[in-house]
Protein backbone atom coordinates (compact mmCIF):
# COMPACT_ATOMS: atom_id res chain seq x y z
CA UNK A 1 0.00 0.00 0.00
CA UNK A 2 1.07 3.41 -0.77
CA UNK A 3 1.34 6.26 2.01
CA UNK A 4 -1.08 9.68 1.03
CA UNK A 5 1.28 12.90 2.08
CA UNK A 6 0.07 14.47 5.60
CA UNK A 7 1.10 17.94 6.85
CA UNK A 8 4.64 18.84 6.45
CA UNK A 9 7.32 16.71 4.80
CA UNK A 10 6.00 13.00 3.57
CA UNK A 11 7.23 9.71 5.35
CA UNK A 12 9.11 7.39 3.47
CA UNK A 13 7.40 4.11 2.70
CA UNK A 14 10.20 1.97 4.09
CA UNK A 15 9.75 3.91 7.64
CA UNK A 16 6.54 3.05 7.95
CA UNK A 17 5.18 -0.16 9.84
CA UNK A 18 2.08 -1.37 11.27
CA UNK A 19 2.06 -2.11 14.87
CA UNK A 20 1.09 -4.60 16.88
CA UNK A 21 -1.92 -4.96 20.05
CA UNK A 22 -0.25 -4.10 23.03
CA UNK A 23 2.66 -1.66 21.40
CA UNK A 24 2.32 2.21 21.94
CA UNK A 25 0.64 3.73 19.05
CA UNK A 26 3.19 6.48 18.35
CA UNK A 27 7.37 7.25 19.37
CA UNK A 28 6.13 10.55 21.02
CA UNK A 29 3.38 8.70 23.34
CA UNK A 30 6.08 6.24 24.16
CA UNK A 31 6.69 7.66 27.58
CA UNK A 32 3.27 8.37 28.76
CA UNK A 33 1.16 7.04 31.13
CA UNK A 34 -2.12 6.16 30.37
CA UNK A 35 -3.38 6.72 34.28
CA UNK A 36 -1.66 10.36 34.34
CA UNK A 37 -3.72 11.40 31.18
CA UNK A 38 -6.96 10.02 32.91
CA UNK A 39 -6.02 12.53 35.72
CA UNK A 40 -5.06 15.16 33.38
CA UNK A 41 -8.20 14.68 31.41
CA UNK A 42 -10.39 14.56 34.69
CA UNK A 43 -9.00 18.02 35.38
CA UNK A 44 -9.76 19.40 32.44
CA UNK A 45 -14.16 18.21 32.58
CA UNK A 46 -13.76 19.79 36.11
CA UNK A 47 -12.96 23.29 34.58
CA UNK A 48 -15.81 25.60 33.74
CA UNK A 49 -13.71 27.16 31.20
CA UNK A 50 -12.69 24.34 28.84
CA UNK A 51 -14.31 22.39 25.91
CA UNK A 52 -14.44 19.08 27.24
CA UNK A 53 -14.42 17.47 24.21
CA UNK A 54 -11.32 19.30 22.80
CA UNK A 55 -10.13 18.32 26.14
CA UNK A 56 -10.80 14.35 25.25
CA UNK A 57 -9.24 14.73 21.75
CA UNK A 58 -5.74 15.83 23.58
CA UNK A 59 -5.96 12.66 25.75
CA UNK A 60 -6.78 10.81 22.86
CA UNK A 61 -3.88 12.48 20.76
CA UNK A 62 -1.42 11.30 23.57
CA UNK A 63 -2.98 7.49 23.83
CA UNK A 64 0.23 5.31 24.05
CA UNK A 65 -1.37 2.01 23.74
CA UNK A 66 -2.84 0.45 20.82
CA UNK A 67 -4.92 -2.26 22.55
CA UNK A 68 -5.92 -3.00 26.36
CA UNK A 69 -7.66 -5.21 28.36
CA UNK A 70 -10.09 -2.60 31.28
CA UNK A 71 -12.48 -4.90 33.68
CA UNK A 72 -12.11 -8.09 31.64
CA UNK A 73 -13.05 -5.98 28.33
CA UNK A 74 -10.61 -5.64 25.41
CA UNK A 75 -10.29 -2.62 24.03
CA UNK A 76 -9.03 -2.45 20.14
CA UNK A 77 -8.11 0.93 19.05
CA UNK A 78 -5.66 -0.22 16.08
CA UNK A 79 -6.88 -2.30 13.56
CA UNK A 80 -4.55 -4.44 11.59
CA UNK A 81 -2.03 -1.76 13.06
CA UNK A 82 -3.67 0.62 10.72
CA UNK A 83 -7.12 1.36 10.98
CA UNK A 84 -7.74 3.77 14.28
CA UNK A 85 -11.14 3.42 16.36
CA UNK A 86 -11.28 6.72 17.90
CA UNK A 87 -14.89 6.03 19.20
CA UNK A 88 -13.54 2.85 20.84
CA UNK A 89 -11.01 5.11 22.64
CA UNK A 90 -13.16 7.96 23.36
CA UNK A 91 -15.27 5.62 25.25
CA UNK A 92 -12.60 3.63 27.32
CA UNK A 93 -11.56 7.58 28.66
CA UNK A 94 -14.75 8.28 29.48
CA UNK A 95 -15.70 4.78 30.99
CA UNK A 96 -12.78 5.41 33.33
CA UNK A 97 -14.00 5.91 37.34
CA UNK A 98 -14.58 9.68 38.27
CA UNK A 99 -15.06 11.26 34.74
CA UNK A 100 -17.74 13.80 35.11
CA UNK A 101 -18.86 14.16 32.00
CA UNK A 102 -23.00 13.36 31.60
CA UNK A 103 -23.61 9.95 30.34
CA UNK A 104 -26.22 11.77 27.61
CA UNK A 105 -23.42 13.33 27.07
CA UNK A 106 -21.22 10.46 26.48
CA UNK A 107 -23.78 8.98 24.23
CA UNK A 108 -24.30 11.90 21.70
CA UNK A 109 -21.05 11.84 21.42
CA UNK A 110 -20.17 8.33 20.38
CA UNK A 111 -23.21 7.98 18.26
CA UNK A 112 -23.48 11.10 16.75
CA UNK A 113 -22.28 11.50 13.17
CA UNK A 114 -20.56 14.39 13.74
CA UNK A 115 -16.63 14.60 14.71
CA UNK A 116 -16.53 15.94 18.38
CA UNK A 117 -16.73 19.50 19.38
CA UNK A 118 -18.21 20.02 15.55
CA UNK A 119 -14.83 20.00 14.33
CA UNK A 120 -14.15 19.35 10.60
CA UNK A 121 -12.43 16.55 9.18
CA UNK A 122 -9.14 18.18 8.63
CA UNK A 123 -9.51 20.29 12.26
CA UNK A 124 -10.16 16.60 14.18
CA UNK A 125 -7.11 14.99 12.30
CA UNK A 126 -4.70 17.91 13.26
CA UNK A 127 -5.73 17.80 16.26
CA UNK A 128 -5.50 14.00 16.50
CA UNK A 129 -1.94 13.87 15.25
CA UNK A 130 -0.31 12.73 11.77
CA UNK A 131 0.00 9.01 12.57
CA UNK A 132 -3.72 8.59 14.32
CA UNK A 133 -5.33 11.11 11.84
CA UNK A 134 -3.91 9.01 9.07
CA UNK A 135 -5.40 5.75 11.13
CA UNK A 136 -8.71 8.00 11.17
CA UNK A 137 -8.74 7.50 6.83
CA UNK A 138 -7.93 3.77 7.03
CA UNK A 139 -10.82 3.29 9.85
CA UNK A 140 -13.17 5.54 7.47
CA UNK A 141 -12.95 4.20 4.44
CA UNK A 142 -12.16 0.46 5.35
CA UNK A 143 -14.62 0.25 7.80
CA UNK A 144 -17.57 2.50 7.57
CA UNK A 145 -17.34 2.97 3.87
CA UNK A 146 -16.75 -0.63 3.46
CA UNK A 147 -19.88 -1.62 5.31
CA UNK A 148 -21.95 1.17 3.20
CA UNK A 149 -20.12 -0.40 0.08
CA UNK A 150 -22.05 -3.87 1.11
CA UNK A 151 -25.10 -1.81 2.26
CA UNK A 152 -25.32 -0.54 -1.64
CA UNK A 153 -24.44 -3.77 -3.49
CA UNK A 154 -27.16 -5.56 -1.39
CA UNK A 155 -29.85 -2.72 -2.16
CA UNK A 156 -28.78 -2.95 -5.55
CA UNK A 157 -29.25 -6.48 -6.05
CA UNK A 158 -32.41 -6.61 -4.36
CA UNK A 159 -34.13 -3.68 -6.95
CA UNK A 160 -33.15 -5.97 -9.76
CA UNK A 161 -34.59 -9.12 -7.65
CA UNK A 162 -37.77 -6.93 -7.72
CA UNK A 163 -37.58 -6.03 -10.60
CA UNK A 164 -37.86 -9.72 -12.23
CA UNK A 165 -40.92 -10.43 -10.29
CA UNK A 166 -38.86 -12.01 -7.31
CA UNK A 167 -40.08 -12.10 -3.18
CA UNK A 168 -38.02 -10.15 -0.88
CA UNK A 169 -35.76 -12.56 1.27
CA UNK A 170 -32.44 -12.19 2.34
CA UNK A 171 -30.33 -13.29 -0.98
CA UNK A 172 -28.92 -9.85 -1.25
CA UNK A 173 -26.78 -9.80 1.13
CA UNK A 174 -25.04 -12.74 0.46
CA UNK A 175 -24.63 -11.91 -3.10
CA UNK A 176 -23.20 -8.58 -2.29
CA UNK A 177 -20.34 -10.57 -0.80
CA UNK A 178 -20.01 -12.48 -4.23
CA UNK A 179 -20.00 -9.83 -6.14
CA UNK A 180 -17.95 -7.65 -3.67
CA UNK A 181 -15.11 -10.20 -2.81
CA UNK A 182 -15.95 -12.97 -5.52
CA UNK A 183 -16.82 -15.59 -2.91
CA UNK A 184 -19.43 -16.35 0.04
CA UNK A 185 -19.12 -14.64 3.05
CA UNK A 186 -18.93 -18.15 4.86
CA UNK A 187 -16.28 -18.61 2.52
CA UNK A 188 -14.28 -15.25 3.83
CA UNK A 189 -14.76 -16.11 7.17
CA UNK A 190 -12.67 -19.04 6.74
CA UNK A 191 -9.96 -17.81 5.26
CA UNK A 192 -9.84 -14.37 7.50
CA UNK A 193 -9.62 -17.27 10.11
CA UNK A 194 -7.06 -19.43 8.24
CA UNK A 195 -4.74 -15.62 8.05
CA UNK A 196 -5.33 -14.00 10.91
CA UNK A 197 -5.98 -17.18 14.21
CA UNK A 198 -9.58 -14.86 14.40
CA UNK A 199 -13.14 -15.53 14.86
CA UNK A 200 -15.61 -13.78 13.59
CA UNK A 201 -18.76 -13.25 15.83
CA UNK A 202 -21.80 -11.35 16.39
CA UNK A 203 -21.17 -7.79 18.06
CA UNK A 204 -22.60 -7.80 21.42
CA UNK A 205 -23.39 -4.72 24.19
CA UNK A 206 -24.27 -7.68 26.81
CA UNK A 207 -22.27 -9.51 29.23
CA UNK A 208 -20.45 -11.65 26.34
CA UNK A 209 -19.17 -8.23 25.29
CA UNK A 210 -17.96 -7.41 28.54
CA UNK A 211 -16.07 -10.30 29.11
CA UNK A 212 -14.22 -9.73 26.58
CA UNK A 213 -14.63 -12.86 24.49
CA UNK A 214 -15.83 -11.33 21.33
CA UNK A 215 -13.94 -10.63 18.41
CA UNK A 216 -15.13 -7.11 16.98
CA UNK A 217 -16.41 -7.39 13.34
CA UNK A 218 -14.70 -4.66 12.30
CA UNK A 219 -11.70 -6.43 12.23
CA UNK A 220 -13.42 -8.65 10.03
CA UNK A 221 -14.74 -5.61 8.03
CA UNK A 222 -10.95 -4.04 7.50
CA UNK A 223 -9.95 -7.56 6.29
CA UNK A 224 -12.63 -7.21 3.44
CA UNK A 225 -11.34 -4.00 2.53
CA UNK A 226 -7.90 -4.54 2.38
CA UNK A 227 -8.53 -7.84 0.44
CA UNK A 228 -10.62 -6.08 -1.70
CA UNK A 229 -8.24 -3.90 -2.75
CA UNK A 230 -5.19 -6.02 -3.56
CA UNK A 231 -7.76 -7.48 -6.19
CA UNK A 232 -9.55 -5.10 -7.80
CA UNK A 233 -8.55 -2.41 -10.26
CA UNK A 234 -8.36 1.53 -9.21
CA UNK A 235 -10.75 2.58 -11.69
CA UNK A 236 -13.32 -0.06 -9.42
CA UNK A 237 -12.00 0.66 -6.22
CA UNK A 238 -12.97 4.36 -6.99
CA UNK A 239 -16.48 3.70 -8.07
CA UNK A 240 -17.32 1.74 -5.38
CA UNK A 241 -15.82 3.95 -2.62
CA UNK A 242 -18.43 6.49 -4.23
CA UNK A 243 -20.95 4.50 -3.88
CA UNK A 244 -19.92 4.14 -0.03
CA UNK A 245 -20.00 7.67 0.59
CA UNK A 246 -22.92 8.57 -1.38
CA UNK A 247 -25.20 5.59 0.38
CA UNK A 248 -23.43 7.02 3.82
CA UNK A 249 -24.59 10.44 2.99
CA UNK A 250 -28.10 9.48 2.49
CA UNK A 251 -28.34 8.05 5.74
CA UNK A 252 -26.94 10.98 7.58
CA UNK A 253 -29.16 13.67 5.97
CA UNK A 254 -32.04 11.11 6.99
CA UNK A 255 -30.76 11.15 10.39
CA UNK A 256 -30.79 14.88 10.14
CA UNK A 257 -34.33 15.15 9.43
CA UNK A 258 -35.57 12.84 12.04
CA UNK A 259 -33.72 14.95 14.38
CA UNK A 260 -35.43 18.15 12.79
CA UNK A 261 -31.86 19.54 12.84
CA UNK A 262 -31.77 21.76 9.82
CA UNK A 263 -28.45 23.26 10.70
CA UNK A 264 -26.78 19.57 9.59
CA UNK A 265 -26.05 20.40 5.60
CA UNK A 266 -22.78 19.87 5.39
CA UNK A 267 -21.82 16.51 4.28
CA UNK A 268 -19.27 14.86 6.10
CA UNK A 269 -17.24 14.30 3.39
CA UNK A 270 -16.72 16.53 0.65
CA UNK A 271 -16.92 13.99 -2.43
CA UNK A 272 -14.47 16.16 -4.60
CA UNK A 273 -11.41 14.71 -2.32
CA UNK A 274 -12.21 11.35 -2.93
CA UNK A 275 -9.18 11.12 -5.25
CA UNK A 276 -7.24 11.87 -2.20
CA UNK A 277 -7.67 8.89 -0.64
CA UNK A 278 -7.48 6.31 -3.37
CA UNK A 279 -5.11 4.54 -1.58
CA UNK A 280 -5.07 3.66 2.39
CA UNK A 281 -1.91 4.86 4.38
CA UNK A 282 0.54 2.78 6.34
CA UNK A 283 1.53 4.58 9.07
CA UNK A 284 2.80 3.54 12.52
CA UNK A 285 6.34 3.85 13.38
CA UNK A 286 7.28 0.69 15.65
CA UNK A 287 8.47 0.97 18.68
CA UNK A 288 9.75 -0.24 21.90
CA UNK A 289 6.98 -3.00 22.88
CA UNK A 290 4.89 -2.06 26.10
CA UNK A 291 2.64 -5.33 27.61
CA UNK A 292 -1.31 -4.98 27.67
CA UNK A 293 -2.40 -3.19 30.48
CA UNK A 294 -4.73 -5.10 32.58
Amino acid sequence: MTTIPGPGEPLEPEELHPIEPGEVMTAEAAATDPEELLERFRMAVSDPGKDWRLSLIETMALWPLASEQIDGRNFVYLLAGEAFDWRSLAERILGARDIPVPEEDREQLLLDWALPAGLKEEEFRRLIGFAKGAGFLNYFYGVTVEQAILLAVEEEVRKRRYARGFAPDDVGADMAYEILYGATRAELITEFGGETGKKVRRQSRGPERAAGNLINVDHFTYWLFQRRFKNADPARIASDTRKGLEILERMRLAQARKNRDETATRPFIDLGDLHTYESPPRYARRVTRRPVRT
